[in-house]
C-alpha cells in the first residue's frame, strides 16, 4: 500500500513537474514573441520612415533640378546684364568724351567770338563796303551763337544721357549682386535640406539594422525554446518511426476544424517582422465553441501568456494539434477526448480579435493543417 501512495506521489509531482516546465517554456517563447512583434513593429515604421525620406529627398533632388535650371537662367542673366554694363560703361565714356570735346568747341567759338566783336569795335567804318562787310560779320556771328545754343544743348543732352545711363549701370550692378545672393542663397538651402535628410536616413536604417539585429537573435532563441519543447514533448508521447501522411488518413481519417470560420493568416504565411506563421489563424466569434479536431490525448491544458489558454491534444501518429487564444478550457491533462468533442472557448488574441490559433505538429515539424 506504501509503494503504492509512493508511486502515486510520484507520478503526480512528475506531471506537475512537467505542466510547469512546459508552461515555463511556452511563457519564454511569449515573450520572445512580443519581443519579435514590437521589434517587427519598430522595423516597419523605420522603413515607412525611410520610404519617406526618400520620397522627399526625390523631391528635393527634382526641385535641385529645377534650381540648377534656375542658376543657369541666372548666370545667363548675369552675362547679359555684364554685356549691358559694358556697353552702359562705353556710352559713359563716349559720353563723357563728347561732352568734353563740345565743352572745348563750345568755349573756342564763344573766345571767337568775343575777339571778333572787339576788333571791330577798335576798325573805323569809312564806306558803304565795310558797313556792308561788318553786317555780314554780324549775321554770321549770330548764326555762329545759333550754333553755340546747339553746342549748348547737346551738352545738356549728352550730360542727361550720361545720368540716365549711370542710373540704368546702377540698377544693372544692383541686379546683378542680387542675381549672385540669390544663386548662393538655393545653393546654400539645398545642400542643408540634402545633409539633413541624409543623416536622418542613416540614422534611421542604423535603427532598423539593429532591431533585424535583434529579430535575428530572438528568433534563435525562440528555436532554442521550441527544440526544447519539442523534448519535453517527446517525453510525454510514444514517437513511432515511419508515419507519413498516408498513415495518418488511414488511422485517423479527416480531421474536423476546431471553428467554422475564414482562414485569416495561413500556414507559413509572412507576419510582421518576417515570422512566418507556425499554424493558421481562423477568424470566429468570441465565446463560439472550439472542438478538437480528432480524438486524441490531452498533453497540455494551461495558460500561455500571449495566447491565452492553450490546449494540445497527442493523436498518436506523431501528430499533435494545439489550439490557442481560448477563454476557457474544458479539458484536462490526460484527459481522452474524442473528434468534435468541445475543449474550450475562444477569447481573444493580443490585438482584440477573436482568432483561433491552429497548430499542427507532424514528426515534431509544424506542419500545414490542411494535409489533415
Amino acid at each position: 500500500m506504501k509503494k503504492l501512495i509512493f508511486y502515486l506521489t510520484f507520478i503526480m509531482i512528475s506531471t506537475t513537474a512537467f505542466s510547469n516546465s512546459l508552461d515555463d517554456k511556452k511563457n519564454q517563447i511569449s515573450q520572445i514573441e512580443n519581443e519579435i512583434k514590437r521589434k517587427g513593429e519598430e522595423i516597419k515604421k523605420n522603413t515607412q520612415k525611410i520610404k519617406t525620406i526618400d520620397k522627399k529627398t526625390e523631391t528635393l533632388k527634382e526641385q535641385i533640378i529645377r534650381v540648377e535650371k534656375e542658376l543657369k537662367i541666372i548666370e545667363s542673366e548675369k552675362e547679359l546684364l555684364k554685356d549691358k554694363i559694358e556697353v552702359v560703361s562705353r556710352k559713359i565714356d563716349y559720353g563723357k568724351r563728347n561732352l568734353k570735346f563740345n565743352s572745348k568747341e563750345l568755349t573756342n567759338m564763344e573766345n571767337d567770338y568775343v575777339a571778333m566783336l572787339q576788333s571791330w569795335q577798335k576798325k573805323d567804318i569809312i564806306d558803304e563796303t565795310d558797313t556792308h562787310n561788318f553786317k555780314e560779320i554780324l549775321r554770321a556771328n549770330q548764326e555762329r551763337q545759333e550754333e553755340i545754343k546747339d553746342v549748348q544743348s547737346n551738352i545738356k543732352k549728352v550730360k542727361e544721357e550720361i545720368e540716365s545711363e549711370q542710373r540704368n549701370l546702377k540698377k544693372f550692378q544692383s541686379q546683378l549682386a542680387y542675381k549672385e545672393h540669390q544663386r548662393e542663397s538655393k545653393k546654400r538651402q539645398h545642400n542643408n535640406l540634402i545633409a539633413r535628410y541624409n543623416k536622418d536616413k542613416k540614422i534611421t536604417t542604423a535603427k532598423t539594422k539593429q532591431a533585424k539585429n535583434t529579430i535575428t537573435n530572438l528568433q534563435k532563441q525562440k528555436a532554442a525554446i521550441e527544440k526544447e519543447i519539442d523534448n519535453i514533448i517527446i517525453t510525454r508521447t510514444k514517437q513511432l518511426g515511419n508515419v507519413n501522411y498516408s498513415t495518418i488518413a488511414l488511422n485517423l481519417g479527416s480531421f474536423k476544424k476546431p471553428i467554422s470560420g475564414r482562414v485569416v493568416v495561413g500556414f507559413n504565411q509572412a507576419k510582421v517582422g518576417g515570422i512566418r506563421s507556425s499554424g493558421q489563424e481562423i477568424q470566429g466569434n468570441l465565446g463560439d465553441r472550439v472542438i478538437a479536431a480528432n480524438k486524441g490525448k490531452v498533453i497540455y491544458s494551461g495558460k500561455f501568456m500571449n495566447m491565452g489558454r492553450v490546449v494540445m491534444i497527442d493523436h498518436g501518429f506523431n501528430l499533435i494539434t494545439i489550439y490557442g487564444n481560448l477563454i476557457a478550457n474544458h479539458v484536462k491533462l490526460g484527459q481522452i477526448v474524442g473528434k468534435g468533442s468541445e475543449i474550450g472557448i475562444l477569447g481573444l488574441n493580443l490585438d482584440g480579435k477573436s482568432y483561433l490559433y491552429y497548430e499542427t505538429r507532424f514528426n515534431l515539424k509544424s506542419s500545414n493543417p490542411n494535409n489533415f
